[in-house]
């Protein structure tokens, strides 16, 4: 491999490809759908009310570059890296998602109000970026999943994030705090949104062969078959003029 290919697997995962953009926005609108369904369920089943609406900017402002950046450094330090690298040396996807994602949940153990449940539901949110990560190879609809995760869930409706209290455009009470709701955990740690994770799972699986036309994630290939793609779209544009 040369200098150059070796900078090209380095920097891969978080260079743009052609996909990114679209990857964003779906990664965005499958988990605030996801959530926004966790919070109708949750109204419904009698779980949580709201209590006040409050929009303060600079408030709002802060959550939402400290959800960027939160999200975005735990998708470079667990999919860029760490499953980046477990699949390149077992050589099994399925394996380095399942490693990755046990650990994911592992270290939510250490939040408040943290629970073995709230730890497999993690372990599922693992699972959930992993495979976007492994079937794009890129950071931007893991990423894209993440952010809109926290961010519809804790600053937009007002649900605690992971043990941590945020305060979000909606004032909710809580009216249950049993493993049904989550409790002071949120709403991720809790069965509704334990049903909701694979509902987003089957959703990110749906778009990842939508967009691809199927599910492949040979990463030895992956810039490849970018610049295949690239220049068969090329040509493909010159034969029509």
């Amino acid at each position: 491999m040369t200098k150059v290919s070796k900078w090209k697997a380095l920097f891969g995962p978080i260079t743009p490809d052609i996909y990114a953009r679209n990857d964003i926005l779906a990664g965005i609108g499958i988990t605030s759908f996801a959530m926004m369904g966790i919070f109708v369920a949750s109204i419904i089943l009698g779980l949580v009310e709201i209590t006040n609406v409050g929009f303060h900017p600079s408030t709002f402002a802060y959550y939402t570059g400290l959800t960027l950046l939160s999200s975005g450094y735990e998708e470079l330090v667990f999919r860029c890296i760490l499953l980046f690298i477990l699949v390149k040396v077992f050589r099994k996807p399925w394996f380095a998602i399942l490693i990755t994602s046990i650990y994911f949940g592992y270290v939510h153990l250490n939040n408040d109000h943290a629970t073995v449940l709230s730890a497999f539901s993690n372990g599922l949110g693992g699972v959930m970026y992993g495979l976007a990560f492994i079937y794009t190879r890129k950071i931007w609809l893991p990423w894209a999943l993440h952010f809109a995760w926290n961010y519809v869930q804790a600053p937009i409706l007002g649900f605690p994030l992971s043990g941590f209290k945020v305060e979000g455009i909606l004032k909710l009470k809580l009216l249950d705090d049993s493993w049904l709701s989550g409790g002071l955990y949120g709403p991720e740690g809790g069965i509704v949104g334990i049903a909701f994770r694979f509902i987003v799972i089957t959703l990110i699986v749906l778009w990842i062969r939508k967009s691809r036309g199927g599910l492949k994630y040979n990463f030895n290939q992956s810039y490849n078959l970018q610049a295949n793609f690239k220049e068969s779209h090329y040509i493909s544009r010159n034969n029509q003029v």
